[in-house]
């Protein structure tokens, strides 16, 4: 592929290569994400693709922050008024996305991400952004209770058990579990958001 990003477009030139990482990682996966096969995806040469990242991993964790930041600013925009199995059902598809890409490489992104250890400077960014998403989607939860009169359980896990669940859904949907047992994914979805929904309201 031969890039059409004009010459001194640093920020094209990233997102060539990002959009060229992501179409890898879709298609082979964390083992197929090599910085070769990103450089020519994108259209430019290695010496090139160093310049902007430090290796395969610096890509992966910046494509997730990526999605990641995306998904913190549609809760954020999010209208309270649509109740949390609503909410839930808004998010899915960003959700399910994040899922399809980066599922089967979720334990690189961990030991890189959010495990200890020695980590570069974008892996310390992306851990970042994961929080700022997390306390977005608490926050969204929280204003969507409170919008209709209602209030949540009080308890530090739970915006990560609602992140957990929503996980749990998309990996069903990309995979088809519920299909084999013949419920439709619009009835799947709608009871496990509803489930949710009454996993964290508080009881009056």
């Amino acid at each position: 592929m031969e890039s059409t990003t004009a010459w001194g477009d640093a920020e094209g030139r990233r997102r060539d290569i990002l959009h060229s990482a992501e179409k890898l990682l879709a298609e082979a996966g964390y083992a197929g994400l090599t910085m070769r096969a990103i450089a020519v995806g994108a259209g430019v040469s290695s010496g090139t693709l160093y310049q902007y990242f430090d290796g395969k991993e610096d890509v992966f964790v910046a494509l997730m922050a990526g999605r990641l930041e995306s998904l913190r600013a549609t809760l954020d925009g999010l209208d309270r008024g649509v109740g949390i199995a609503g909410l839930c059902r808004e998010i899915l598809p960003q959700v399910r996305e994040i899922w399809r890409l980066f599922g089967r490489s979720a334990q690189q992104w961990q030991a890189k991400v959010l495990a200890g250890g020695p980590r570069g400077r974008r892996a310390v960014a992306s851990a970042t952004v994961f929080r700022g998403m997390a306390r977005a989607l608490e926050r969204a939860l929280h204003e969507t209770a409170a919008a209709s009169g209602r209030t949540l359980v009080d308890h530090p896990a739970m915006a990560y058990w609602v992140w957990d669940s929503l996980i749990g859904l998309a990996d069903d949907i990309v995979h088809g579990g519920s299909l084999q047992a013949r419920v439709s994914t619009n009835r799947l979805v709608d009871f496990a958001t509803e489930a949710i929904e009454r996993g964290i309201v508080a009881m009056p």
